[in-house]
């Protein structure tokens, strides 16, 4: 992708970096296998001249906002749930095999000469919260990767994105740090405070972690920002929690499906996660996704006729 200045100004010490250094930081292309590369640039041709809009996340986008590379085996494009079916049509034109893998969330599109290279088809949250809206169109920006000119995800919908990946073997917490060191003086704040809605002291608690994690960076965070919701915090802190039905319900598994596994399994906490998933499959879009005939292999778990209206049913 394009090379880009990492950090908010005066990023300490990067003029002074020697050439592999500089590497690690920031890249002038993300190096990408040629195979993989020849792979990814036919997708994304495919997609552009079938006027299917897509935008890049993961790792690729990672580097276009804080210039941080690192190697990745896949690549993420988000779309939303309406542009699914063309794009999995376009993309079995092309030659790749598409597999609805969770019907609320995520499809791929696999290489038949080799298996282990595929991209992720993302068009909502694994944890069934939403599913992914013109916004992360609206406020794309422009970038080039394989050779092919793409939108690249704004850094305010990655981060709201990121604040509900705990689990103990993928944790976002430095991706997230990372993205507001290098672009919070330029975010649009009351656009991710609204994105994070009630789930605002999960976005709170991150921005004390900015905090700790760079005490002399306190100005990309806004005040204001900042003030909000610790007001929040305070006024939540002197409402009754006294109420038997929060009592016995856990948000765990919203952000860790692993690690809150034991408060649902054996605690006997409700499993909102579990629930957010059960409204989602019925939603009239992942219906459609659940139904459409372009899918050339499904999970096992997709091959029911339709999903249960049950709150509570395995996903």
């Amino acid at each position: 992708m394009v090379k880009v200045e990492p950090g908010p100004p005066n990023f300490p010490g990067f003029d002074t970096l020697t050439k592999e250094e500089r590497k690690s930081v920031t890249h002038s292309e993300f190096w990408i296998p040629e195979d993989e590369r020849e792979l990814y640039k036919m997708a994304l041709t495919a997609l552009r001249d079938a006027g299917v809009p897509s935008v890049v996340a993961g790792a690729y986008a990672i580097y276009e906002h804080t210039g941080i590379y690192r190697q990745t085996k896949d690549l993420d494009l988000f779309l939303t749930p309406e542009a699914v079916i063309q794009a999995m049509g376009v993309l079995k034109s092309v030659g790749f095999t598409t597999r609805l893998e969770q019907p609320h969330w995520i499809g791929k599109a696999i290489s038949k000469a080799n298996r282990d290279h595929f991209i992720d088809i993302i068009y909502g949250m694994g944890n069934g919260l939403a599913l992914i809206d013109e916004d992360w169109f609206r406020y794309s920006t422009p970038a080039t990767l394989a050779a092919t000119s793409v939108r690249v995800a704004p850094v305010e919908e990655l981060i709201w994105h990121r604040l509900f990946i705990h689990e103990r073997h993928r944790h976002d917490m430095a991706d997230v740090a990372h993205l507001i060191l290098c672009k919070g003086h330029v975010m649009d704040w009351k656009r991710l405070v609204a994105k994070a809605g009630e789930n605002w002291p999960l976005l709170l608690s991150q921005l004390l972690l900015f905090r700790y994690v760079y005490p002399g960076y306190r100005d990309q965070v806004p005040e204001a920002v900042l003030r909000e919701l610790l007001d929040r915090a305070e006024k939540s802190s002197h409402q009754r929690s006294d109420d038997g039905d929060r009592h016995n319900v856990t948000n765990g598994t919203m952000i860790s499906r692993f690690s809150f596994a034991i408060d649902v399994h054996e605690w006997g906490f409700r499993d909102t996660r579990e629930e957010s998933i059960a409204r989602m499959q019925q939603h009239p879009e992942i219906l459609k996704l659940l139904d459409a005939d372009v899918w050339d292999e499904r999970a096992p778990d997709t091959e029911q006729e339709s999903v249960p209206d049950t709150l509570g049913e395995e996903e």
